[in-house]
C-alpha cells in the first residue's frame, strides 16, 4: 500500500473516531418526548390513628325555652344611633341631609382658596357667611350628603388630604 493511501485511511479513522466522540457531546440525540418518571418526593409518613371521645351532654343543661329569648330574631333590631337618624325625612317632612364644615375664616380670600382646593379634588364645596359677636366669618362647607355615613367617610378623606378637622353637621337649607 502506498504511503499516501495509508495516511488517508488513518486520517479517515481519526476523523470517524472524533466524530463518534464529539457529535454526541454537541448534539443531544435523546428522545425529547421521553418523560422522567423518577420521583423526588419523600416517602409517605406513617400516620397512627387517634381515638376521639364523643362529647357528652351534661345532665344539668339549660332547657331550650330559657335560651329562646336570646336568639329571638323577631325582637332583635339593628343598632341605631338614637341621638340622630342617619337618613330619611325629618319632622318637617324634608330630606335629612348632612354637610361637612371644613373650615371657618375671618378672611374671605382664605375661605375661597380652601373652597377652590376642595372643588379641584372633586368635592362639592360652597361658602356661607356667619356673624358671631359682630364679626363676619366665612365658613367652607362640603356636601350636602343624604347619608351620614357617607359624610363621615368624606370627612376622613378631607381631613387626611387637607390637614383639617372637619365637623359633620345636619344640613339646614
Amino acid at each position: 500500500m502506498s504511503n499516501g493511501l495509508q495516511q488517508r485511511i488513518v486520517g479517515a479513522l481519526v476523523l470517524g473516531a472524533l466524530g463518534l466522540i464529539i457529535l454526541p457531546i454537541i448534539f443531544d440525540f435523546a428522545d425529547p418526548l421521553k418523560i422522567d418518571r423518577t420521583s423526588k418526593l419523600p416517602a409517605a409518613p406513617e400516620i397512627k390513628s387517634v381515638d376521639v371521645a364523643k362529647a357528652q351532654r351534661p345532665d344539668n343543661s339549660a332547657k331550650l325555652g330559657e335560651t329562646d329569648s336570646l336568639f329571638n330574631t323577631a325582637d332583635s333590631k339593628p343598632p341605631v344611633d338614637s341621638s340622630e337618624q342617619f337618613y330619611g325625612l325629618d319632622e318637617n317632612g324634608l330630606l335629612r341631609a348632612w354637610v361637612l364644615q371644613a373650615g371657618s375664616f375671618e378672611e374671605k380670600s382664605k375661605a375661597e382658596n380652601l373652597m377652590q382646593q376642595l372643588r379641584d379634588s372633586g368635592s362639592k364645596a360652597f361658602v356661607k357667611t356667619a356673624t358671631i359677636d359682630n364679626k363676619m366669618f366665612y365658613r367652607v362647607y362640603v356636601g350636602p350628603k343624604g347619608d351620614k355615613r357617607r359624610a363621615m367617610a368624606e370627612k376622613a378623606k378631607i381631613d387626611s388630604n387637607f390637614s383639617t378637622d372637619a365637623i359633620v353637621l345636619q344640613y339646614i337649607p
